[in-house]
């Protein structure tokens, strides 16, 4: 019978899950040495862009590259380029169309007469347009179809109804969809 020495040892390498372990913890320092390093980079970057540009005339044309020059124009811009930030909350303005006058404000005088156009809605698909003017019919309303063609080749079907000749009557016929569950544009009609 053959005896196994005892004092050999297996000679190979590591078994798996050790090598994982190895590289998840090297990843976890570097990790750890980037998020620590990163504020300090940042601390460092900030005293160089906070520096005064030299004007034009100091610097000579010969040494200026388009990158320099182009870094040179993100530093002098604001950090908020858009100033519809603060336009647009200044030209808010809240319409209703039941809404009463204000206190103080002149009754504005009657509307000129002339014919108003209800729009129902505008689809690109002509069987849309119909099912709306079907369900408009079913509601009551006479409405028309208006095929359009904007930009040479899109078709929009637009679902209208009118003309109507008075204001007050264009608005009521406007609460009636509403009330419907029907959303409509009010325009005059051009002269």
């Amino acid at each position: 019978m053959a005896r196994r020495n005892r004092h050999t040892s297996r000679k190979g390498s590591a078994p798996g899950w050790v090598w994982m372990l190895f590289g998840l913890s090297l990843g976890l320092i570097v990790a750890v040495g980037v998020y620590l390093r990163a504020p300090l980079l940042s601390r460092l970057a900030a005293p160089a862009s906070e520096a005064p540009a030299q004007p034009a005339a100091q610097r000579s044309p010969a040494r200026t590259t388009p990158r320099v020059a182009a870094a040179s124009t993100q530093r002098e811009t604001p950090e908020n380029r858009f100033d519809f930030y603060e336009i647009l909350p200044q030209a808010e303005v809240v319409v209703g169309d039941d809404a009463a006058p204000a206190a103080g404000a002149k009754p504005r005088p009657a509307q000129a007469p002339g014919s108003f156009l209800l729009q129902a809605g505008s689809f690109s698909a002509a069987a849309d347009a119909d099912r709306l003017k079907a369900n408009l019919a079913l509601l009551g309303f006479e409405s028309h179809v208006q095929r359009v063609t904007l930009d040479g080749d899109d078709v929009f079907n637009r679902v209208r109804i009118g003309p109507i000749d008075n204001i007050d009557a264009a608005k009521r016929t406007q609460r009636q969809l509403r009330e419907a569950g029907i959303d409509t544009l009010l325009m005059q009609v051009p002269k």
